[in-house]
């Protein structure tokens, strides 16, 4: 097949629904199949994959305890029918696909088989579908089919479009992280001290003050432990002058980290920190790490769908909660023989979630559609 892979997010940027794409299109490739990535671009460097190309530029958009950067320029329209010609693909598969005009540009310029993912979960009302209702229900009209990646993302596209929605997950590539890490940790992790992990966006929703504050309980039970934020934000410096009016100690702020290092940093955690506050329908990072084989800690927001079930797979706390985080942390630290039980039976979880088993089923999907 020849697939189009279309992000409304900004292709040069970090972020869940990127990395779910760029993955998707390199098990497409892996399993023989002709494949492209389209969206917009920032001021970053766009991966020299040979399949990215980008349309229109990006900006800084605020939405709910997040900040994305999209494209929502009306006039989007030209730049995809210059991509479009003289192409032909069998499937333009969309993500967020009403999410700006993007996606309801490709809609209009392509008879190819249109294939929409929802991701988003909104626990609260979703504005811009009520703001645009009457233009998503035209646009929802043009889909061939619809994927969501949770329940959650069901429930929330679902109040606004009333349609038959395809559940299949986000995925992972399971043995990337499952495997023995190449690469060695970083010298200054390279010892025996009790490790917290966070890997994530460093946006409001992800619950990073509620994380500093559970470590700061932590520290005062094991004096020795420490704290490693991995990735990048808008509200990394915010938060690394948080910590310091704290008083804590140990507490690293990596930024980014490339994916060929990302696996040694799951595989020292001793545990793994999810404390999302809203917002999050599935959790990728939360996944890599259960693929790691890191005990992990979680709020219901995305341990429900992702990490599975308190105390099999994990351990899972109220959000908004330093306490129960702290306390879910202190059970694994003290209780190793707990840990590593978890640890297995998320990581036989995540092996569900394998991107090439995922890529098959949404094959056998765009197939069950007429592409």
């Amino acid at each position: 097949m020849h697939i189009l892979l279309v992000s409304p997010y900004d292709l040069t940027h970090p972020g869940g629904v990127t990395s779910h794409v760029f993955d998707l299109a390199h098990q497409f490739e892996r399993l023989g199949h002709k494949v492209m990535v389209a969206g917009p671009s920032g001021d970053g460097p766009l991966p020299q994959n040979g399949y990215t190309h980008h349309v229109g530029s990006s900006f800084r958009f605020l939405s709910p305890g997040d900040s994305a950067r999209v494209n929502l320029n009306p006039l989007i329209s030209r730049p995809i029918r210059d991509l479009l010609k003289g192409r032909r693909f069998d499937v333009v598969h969309m993500h967020e696909p009403f999410l700006g005009f993007i996606g309801p540009a490709f809609m209009s310029n392509t008879d190819s088989v249109k294939v929409g993912t929802f991701h988003t979960w909104r626990e609260g009302p979703h504005i811009p579908y009520i703001a645009f209702w009457p233009l998503v229900v035209y646009w929802n009209r043009r889909l061939d089919g619809r994927v969501v990646v949770s329940e959650a993302a069901r429930r929330t596209i679902s109040r606004y479009v009333k349609a038959e929605y395809r559940l299949i997950p986000n995925g992972v590539d399971f043995h990337r992280f499952a495997c023995p890490a190449e690469a060695a940790p970083p010298a200054h992790l390279a010892d025996q001290r009790p490790t917290l992990l966070f890997v994530g966006r460093i946006e409001a929703r992800k619950g990073i003050p509620y994380l500093l504050k559970a470590y700061k309980l932590v520290k005062e039970r094991v004096p020795e432990a420490r704290l490693v934020i991995v990735g990048e934000g808008g509200l990394k410096d915010e938060y690394r002058r948080l910590a310091a009016e704290m008083g804590l100690a140990d507490v690293h702020f990596e930024g980014y980290v490339p994916p060929d290092l990302l696996p040694a940093y799951y595989q020292r955690a001793d545990v793994f920190c999810s404390p999302s506050t809203v917002n999050e329908s599935f959790g990728i990072t939360l996944l890599e790490a259960m693929a790691a084989h890191a005990p992990a800690v979680a709020t219901s927001i995305n341990g429900l769908n992702t990490l599975g079930e308190n105390g099999v797979t994990g351990v899972i706390v109220p959000p908004k909660d330093p306490e129960a985080m702290a306390d879910g942390v202190m059970q694994l630290l003290d209780d190793r023989a707990l840990a590593r039980r978890l640890a297995d039976a998320a990581q036989e979880r995540a092996r569900r979630y394998d991107w090439e088993e995922v890529a098959r089923e949404l094959l056998a999907y765009y197939e069950e559609l007429g592409a």
